[in-house]
């Protein structure tokens, strides 16, 4: 497994990765239309080569031999909480592994990649995640490394609004 930073050239296997995770993870949840344009809006080649020039955002990719199987995206905080403050804390925005890629702690070793970052770049300041409320398998990763659920709230695909619970972890 190769672990790289996401460079121009990766744009188009990130835009595939990226949707095709989304979808396998959450397609069954949304109507066509609903599904289509939320890859469109957060997934389209040219959405992704702008995203990943930002300094302030730190993304990797991840390969097995040539295929694109994982993807880690970091960043300020961004998520709708009154204490969270993008301005010294840091967000795990995504974190996607192929199905042919679970269970075989790739999840993991990225989850602890993107502790690091922010840890690196923000200091001992809190780290947070949003997630899928029904996502239980990634919410017991996000426990097992420090993280407690400290809110919610609603992310929109498309037309849907999904329940989400906000996280966060201090280092220690």
């Amino acid at each position: 497994m190769l672990i790289l930073p996401v460079e121009p050239h990766h744009i188009p296997a990130l835009s595939r990765l990226a949707a095709d995770t989304f979808t396998e993870t959450f397609g069954h949840l949304y109507p066509p239309e609903d599904l289509d344009a939320f890859l469109v809006k957060s997934y389209a080649p040219d959405v992704l080569a702008r995203e990943t020039t930002d300094p302030a955002q730190f993304w990797r990719i991840v390969f097995d031999r040539e295929n694109a199987v994982a993807y880690l995206h970091c960043g300020p905080v961004g998520l709708p909480h009154p204490d969270a403050d993008p301005t010294r804390e840091g967000e795990l925005k995504r974190l996607y592994v192929h199905s042919s890629q679970q269970g075989k702690g790739l999840g993991k070793r990225l989850l602890v990649l993107a502790q690091d970052w922010m840890t690196d770049t923000y200091g001992s300041a809190a780290q947070w995640i949003g997630v899928w409320s029904e996502n239980h398998k990634a919410q017991a990763l996000y426990a097992a490394h420090g993280y407690e659920r400290v809110g919610e709230y609603q992310f929109p695909v498309g037309r849907t609004l999904d329940d989400e619970f906000i996280l966060r972890r201090v280092p220690r």
